[in-house]
């Protein structure tokens, strides 16, 4: 009987349908994280459109508006970026040929054990490398033009995304809830707005986060006497969103500007550099991801490392919204019908 009851083509279908899913999951985890990403940050937004659609009384308008906004602002951050790194890099390109000069004659004049360095080199191994060395270094610069315009073309389609969910939130939420059966919408509805109330103070928690890490930046370069101290500590704080790769580029970005000041103070610089990004990565983030999101650290903790090892760079990034996300299902699903079920056997 329970065979005949399993065997159903409904059964079938719906199991067929998992173990598809299962099949492609890790090679749409990117564009799963990219939707993801969308929906956190439109939750993030949407108190915002929520409040102008008071004045405006036009839901579509009101979130063109916000997006319009929030997209200037970024622009607006950035600026300061491309600005410095543009002078600092030309600066160095202009000194550049007088640096060259200098390590020439250090390496053709240095004597190592009475030998001269250029008698201690092969010159076809130089040259050997130094063909080796300029195909690298084009096929890095292809690499990261590609990069770039993919970046360029996963943040327009994240902003339109975000865009929709927006402007459409009343009929994807009335879709979604049709999935449920009528005795379960109403704790479906409960349970999908505690997990948008969390994961939006998910980006409250990140940018205060950028900020504090964009201070402390700030004060270590004052304290080292670096010119574009402010400066430099709000590129440091924007570029920590990206993890890895965006410290990497506000470093190199702080070592082209303070490169004159020597290099003990480089590295006393770069030292600073690496204590405020553990401090940031081991105290900052996990107090604030759990105070705004009500998430313990070690959940925190627990979240960063499994999604560095299964869902990747955006995996990374959006770990705390996941975590949040997991933790309230485990809540509704799971733990609140089991107290129930023991208060009322106590009672």
């Amino acid at each position: 009987m329970l065979n005949k009851r399993f065997w159903t083509s409904k059964n079938l279908i719906f199991t067929g349908l998992v173990i598809v899913l299962l099949l492609i999951l890790p090679k749409i985890v990117g564009i799963l994280m990219l939707f993801f990403g969308a929906y956190v940050i439109a939750c993030a937004l949407n108190p915002y459109v929520t409040k102008l659609m008071v004045k405006m009384k036009n839901r579509t308008a009101a979130s063109s508006l916000v997006i319009l906004s929030s997209v200037l602002a970024i622009i607006a951050l950035f600026i300061p970026i491309v600005f410095v790194a543009y002078k600092e890099i030309k600066t160095f390109l202009i000194t550049l040929p007088e640096k060259i000069t200098d390590v020439t004659n250090f390496l053709l004049h240095a004597e190592f054990y009475g030998h001269k360095i250029p008698e201690m080199l092969d010159p076809e191994t130089i040259l050997g490398n130094s063909s080796s060395f300029a195909q690298g270094l084009v096929n890095q610069s292809w690499s990261l033009t590609v990069s770039l315009f993919q970046l360029l073309m996963v943040s327009v389609a994240l902003t339109m995304i975000v865009y929709y969910i927006l402007v459409d939130k009343a009929y994807l939420k009335k879709k979604f809830l049709q999935f449920f059966p009528p005795d379960l919408k109403d704790k479906a509805d409960e349970i999908l707005t505690n997990i948008s109330n969390k994961v939006g103070g998910y980006v409250r928690a990140q940018i205060l986060s950028m900020a504090a890490v964009g201070v402390m930046m700030a004060v270590v370069l004052v304290v080292f006497g670096v010119e574009y101290a402010t400066l430099l500590g709000l590129i440091t704080g924007i570029l920590d969103i990206v993890p890895i790769l965006g410290p990497t580029i506000a470093l190199g970005i702080i070592i082209l500007v303070a490169y004159p000041a020597g290099l003990v103070k480089i590295i006393l610089i770069i030292i600073g550099f690496l204590l405020v990004q553990q401090i940031s990565n081991y105290v900052v983030r996990p107090v604030l991801f759990g105070k705004l999101m009500e998430l313990h650290p070690l959940m925190i903790f627990l979240a960063l490392f499994l999604a560095e090892q299964f869902l990747g760079f955006w995996g990374v990034i959006l770990s705390p919204a996941i975590a949040a996300t997991i933790c309230v299902l485990i809540d509704e699903l799971y733990l609140a019908p089991i107290n129930l079920k023991a208060k009322e056997s106590d009672e």
